[in-house]
């Protein structure tokens, strides 16, 4: 296949691509990923001593990916089934390209963010033990 066709409006914007799609069963594949990936990290999240920082810089991950895959099974079926513009082959691939980005953004905040947090809430920690304690207030005797 030609680079230049793959990128032309034409053949992105097809109302109606046709019934050969050899890519259905990659496709199907990738999304069920994206929902495996999901489902581990939610227990990744649970089970990890950082839980409170996970889940600060990770928001709602697993919602995120779970939609994205959904929307990416519909946008197959459509493709299938051939409707008429819910078929047009960029919307597939927006769907492709937004669940790679989001992949590759846990993969970011995971690798190089999650550490240099966890280093600050152990120096936060280890100053806030030498921190002077307030006072504590005397009972009065009756």
């Amino acid at each position: 296949m030609d680079f230049l066709k793959l990128v032309s409006p034409s053949y992105l914007f097809e109302v109606t691509p046709g019934q050969s799609f050899r890519f259905f069963w990659v496709c199907f594949v990738f999304f069920l990923l994206l929902i495996a990936i999901g489902q581990y990290l939610r227990t990744l999240i649970k089970k990890s001593p950082h839980k409170k920082e996970l889940k600060r810089l990770l928001p709602s991950v697993t919602t995120r990916l779970g939609w994205t895959a959904f929307a990416g099974f519909v946008f197959l079926f459509f493709r299938y089934e051939n409707f008429p513009y819910l078929a047009m082959r960029i919307f597939l691939i927006v769907i492709i390209l937004v669940s790679l980005y989001q992949i590759g953004r846990i993969i970011y905040i995971y690798n190089k963010i999650l550490p240099c947090e966890i280093c600050k809430k152990c120096e936060k920690d280890d100053m806030k033990k030498y921190m002077p304690k307030p006072k504590k207030k005397k009972k009065k005797r009756r």
